[in-house]
């Protein structure tokens, strides 16, 4: 397949265009966020948006959403210049977004949810539950989706709830709708399923915008592709067969980028983790593993399968109903985070929203959160050396910041994940816990986080690392454990083994 060069850029905006966004300049401070972006999306397609973390993707996905105001540009919709002060009057609009952490109130129900603020009435003013649930069942149905609608969200995975918000993208009529690193959370047969659904909605006329940092995905199911750096939109590509993936990557990051195959050790060190008929009722059942010094080992399975769940157990934050961990060959008493740490034990959350970071406070707080107390002298923090630590990190780890107060949550997704992970490369541990270390993060970054995770290994760490993403498992690991309902399917050694064979096992 040939490469594409710069003749296959196709310049937004046309009669079939259903949205164009047209010149958009946002700033934030000092900060240009982007600079005369523009994307045209046409009536029922799949549209990429793609781009390295900072790009200026996210913003530009609120804008069109509503939830942020363009500074100058404008919006067409259906060729009609339009003003979308909210996400509620974009919504109106015919904008729906599905986000990656999904918004549902999880005490309601699947049809509360999807018709959440327009849940239909009866004369009296009264919920009328009857047509309710009805309409959410026709909406489900159109998805090709089984569901009991009267189940509470929070009761659903990860995968079910995704659907939801996509019946709720539904429930308003929505023309358009930007899916935000909709496969982030999910397993490969979820994806499959995931990929259906947008078939179908594309085939009756939805335009979509499709945010994701996974290229494969980008191939299979999109039309097109516009990619963002620093701000702009350098180009709109047909996804034709014309082009490969190597080129979309020097669009985004200027230069070449290949995955490559981490040499590892036929004869690794010292056993640093052992895992011996871990259970926790529920979750996982009898697991059994070791990890050895230097070695990174990958822990596959879908969605469901027990792996965020064994190394939450491992960590001591969630409890385990028996079965023992060993520590460099002894016993462990772990039945806190505290006794990990003790341990000398890291876990990096799949989650770094919810449990990876404080969003609200500064870089340099969340760095050093973990042991702030080796910054303080007689009760007193020295805040000189904190700051020359946490600047040291962020030089190293290249964490792309105005500095270390600015908080967590206006970083990118990749550079909220090198913070996350230079709050535990300061505890100076042994044992590393990564759950899906690069999950939302473009391919700079993932490349980057992998040779982070690469050095721990040659430096005498062991690493157990839970991804779903299989050419990195292939990537880095030594070793793949494969987990299938909570139970250990079976193993393989990386460079004896295919994505089909770890994939026989997960399913």
């Amino acid at each position: 397949m040939p490469s594409a060069d710069a003749s296959h850029s196709q310049t937004p905006g046309g009669v079939d265009s259903v949205l164009e966004a047209r010149e958009i300049t946002k700033d934030f401070g000092g900060t240009r966020a982007l600079d005369r972006a523009s994307l045209a999306v046409r009536r029922g397609e799949v549209h990429a948006l793609v781009g390295e973390n900072g790009a200026g993707k996210s913003t530009l996905a609120k804008i069109i959403s509503g939830a942020l105001q363009t500074d100058s540009g404008s919006i067409r919709l259906r060729g009609a210049a339009v003003r979308l002060d909210s996400p509620h009057h974009a919504l109106r609009a015919g904008i729906s977004v599905v986000h990656q952490q999904s918004g549902l109130a999880q005490d309601l129900s699947v049809a509360e949810n999807i018709f959440l603020g327009r849940t239909p009435t009866t004369r009296l003013g009264l919920v009328d539950w009857k047509m309710l649930h009805r309409r959410a069942e026709e909406l489900l149905d159109r998805l090709d989706f089984s569901l009991d609608v009267n189940r509470p969200a929070g009761d659903l995975d990860a995968a079910s709830r995704q659907v939801i918000e996509i019946a709720r993208a539904l429930s308003v009529a929505a023309q358009v709708v930007i899916m935000d690193e909709p496969s982030a959370v999910l397993g490969s047969s979820e994806l499959e399923r995931l990929f259906r659904i947008i078939r179908r909605l594309r085939d009756g006329g939805t335009a979509i915008i499709y945010v994701s940092h996974r290229l494969e995905e980008i191939f299979r199911i999109c039309d097109r592709a516009t990619v963002m750096k620093d701000g702009r939109s350098v180009g709109t590509y047909p996804i034709n067969g014309r082009i490969e993936s190597s080129f979309l990557v020097r669009r985004m990051l200027g230069r070449e980028w290949t995955e490559r195959r981490r040499e590892t050790s036929a004869d690794p060190g010292r056993e640093m983790l052992r895992v011996e008929e871990l259970t926790t009722v529920g979750a996982f059942e009898s697991v059994s593993l070791r990890v050895c010094a230097g070695e990174i080992v990958g822990l596959a399975g879908l969605v469901g399968a027990g792996r965020t769940e064994l190394c939450k157990a491992i960590f001591g934050a969630t409890p385990s109903d028996s079965g023992r961990i060993l520590v460099r060959g002894s016993p462990a008493r772990i039945r806190s985070p505290g006794d990990a740490v003790a341990n000398g034990i890291s876990y990096l959350p799949k989650d770094r929203h919810a449990e990876g970071l404080i969003l609200t406070q500064a870089i340099g707080n969340n760095v050093t959160l973990p042991f702030l107390d080796r910054f303080a002298r007689g009760g007193i923090l020295r805040s000189g050396r904190e700051n020359r630590f946490v600047d040291g990190m962020i030089g190293s780890l290249r964490i792309r910041t105005s500095g270390r107060s600015q908080p967590a949550a206006e970083l990118s997704g990749g550079n909220q994940q090198k913070v996350a992970l230079a709050k535990w490369l300061g505890t100076k541990s042994s044992i590393f816990l990564l759950d899906e270390p690069t999950a939302g993060v473009d391919v700079g970054a993932k490349s980057q986080i992998h040779e982070l995770v690469a050095e721990l290994a040659e430096q005498g760490a062991g690493i157990l690392l839970a991804s779903s993403d299989m050419p990195e498992l292939f990537a880095l690991c030594s070793r793949i454990v494969v987990m299938n309902k909570g139970r250990v399917a079976g193993h393989f050694r990386a460079d004896e083994a295919s994505e089909e064979d770890v994939l026989r096992l997960a399913t």
